[in-house]
């Protein structure tokens, strides 16, 4: 079956489709990633199409409307302007993108940001689509901590459906309607309003790629809304970590990961110098990974070690606690590996997967990037790599994340409902 697999953004949402799409391919799908074109040779390297998109994330990211996105992204009014602006700006590039990949397809697996036009491809075309979101669905619901937003997250409520339904599932649509209308007018198909595609959300195989001890599933979730576990593409069997990481490891007790993976700066060297004086205040020693920012571009002590990266299957369970930017993906891996967790959120869903690692009680509160000072930051990091409940709780986590198989979760969800569609 020709599949192809939408996968627009950053790292986080690339790699637990390469996940994905290998065990599809391995079932006998020929699949397709589309994703920005510096994701290529990563997606080929595992034995995958790569379909090179217009749009690149690295690029987006360091532009100057990416980097405002990052430095504001935790207001909720200036992140729906600026990803409104995101959208305007790069969504005939980014439609044409999917209509391209999908050419063809006979199964297209999409997620939040490709979700609304691919659902009109598949119409269009007799395609079977999924959703495959890393983050819970922006179909409405009573249960605080399922939802994104809510007034409510630790509660039932239907002040929390409401808000749902008023709030969020309106603006998601209003970001992504004009793109959406433009497909559907490519494709001939009719005019289509919110209600309309919300009817069909309900309707669609849902597949959340994350795991109901982390996020628990809602009972008022249609029936064909799954969540199946994390989908984790481990790459850590294959590194050689440098000789100066295993000495910095040797030399002392684990220390911490700090990093902001694929989130950019306006001054990184502002924000090293911030790290690297809540890591001496905290009393810890650190492994500073650069990420997309640049991060530690310049003298450091030595209690601080730069490296541009390393798989975090590999380095996780090597260090006491993670400082991360709250990407579904890192705060993936950090609970799996069942280490503590300081979630500094920039944008989007990062002050979700924030709330609900404090909420858990294997991470301090959130800091939110524009709110982060050395001084919070090093009273996080204390907290994170010594408390011993705070350990105890993350280890726990994390031996039931490990024992989930989020990918054969997800395969056979998807195969029972291309069974029971070919049957009607």
């Amino acid at each position: 079956m020709k599949t192809t697999i939408l996968a627009l953004g950053t790292r986080g949402d690339v790699q637990p489709t390469i996940a994905l799409g290998k065990a599809l391919a391995a079932r006998g799908h020929a699949v397709s990633v589309l994703a920005g074109k510096s994701f290529q040779p990563w997606i080929e390297a595992h034995g995958l199409t790569a379909v090179p998109g217009s749009v690149d994330m690295v690029e987006v990211m360091e532009s100057d409307l990416g980097r405002e996105w990052v430095s504001r992204g935790t207001n909720p009014m200036a992140q729906s302007r600026i990803l409104q602006r995101l959208i305007d700006r790069f969504g005939a590039e980014m439609t044409d993108d999917a209509l391209r990949a999908c050419e063809g397809a006979e199964l297209i697996l999409s997620s939040f940001t490709s979700d609304t036009y691919a659902a009109s491809i598949a119409e269009a075309s007799g395609a079977v689509q999924v959703s495959i979101p890393f983050q819970p669905s922006i179909l409405a619901t009573r249960h605080g901590p399922t939802a994104v937003a809510a007034p409510f997250p630790r509660s039932d409520s239907l002040l929390n459906l409401l808000f749902g339904k008023l709030l969020i599932e309106p603006t998601v649509w209003r970001w992504y309607g004009g793109v959406t209308a433009r497909v559907r007018q490519r494709l001939g198909l009719p005019p289509q309003d919110r209600r309309a595609y919300m009817a069909a959300l309900r309707r669609m195989l849902v597949v959340h790629a994350y795991s109901a001890h982390v996020v628990p599933h809602p009972p008022d979730w249609p029936p064909s809304y799954h969540t199946t576990g994390y989908w984790f593409l481990d790459e850590g069997g294959d590194y050689r970590p440098p000789e100066a990481l295993e000495r910095f490891l040797a030399a002392g007790e684990p220390p911490v990961a700090l990093g902001f993976g694929s989130m950019t700066s306006h001054d990184p060297g502002a924000t090293t110098r911030l790290l690297v004086d809540a890591v001496a205040r905290s009393g810890q020693r650190a492994i500073l990974l650069s990420g997309w920012a640049g991060l530690g571009d310049t003298a450091l002590p030595d209690t601080i070690l730069r490296i541009d990266g390393a798989p975090h299957d590999w380095l996780y369970p090597r260090v006491a606690a993670a400082v991360i930017h709250g990407g579904a993906g890192t705060v993936a891996a950090c609970l799996r590996a069942g280490r503590p967790a300081v979630v500094v959120p920039h944008l989007g869903d990062q002050l979700f997967w924030g709330r609900r690692v404090e909420e858990l009680g294997v991470g301090p509160r959130a800091i939110p990037r524009p709110r982060l000072t050395a001084d919070a930051l090093a009273a996080a990091i204390r907290t994170a790599a010594t408390d011993a409940g705070m350990k105890q709780r993350a280890e726990e986590l994390g031996r039931k994340i490990r024992g989930e198989d989020g990918v054969a979760a997800a395969i056979g969800h998807i195969e029972r409902h291309l069974a029971a569609r070919a049957t009607t």
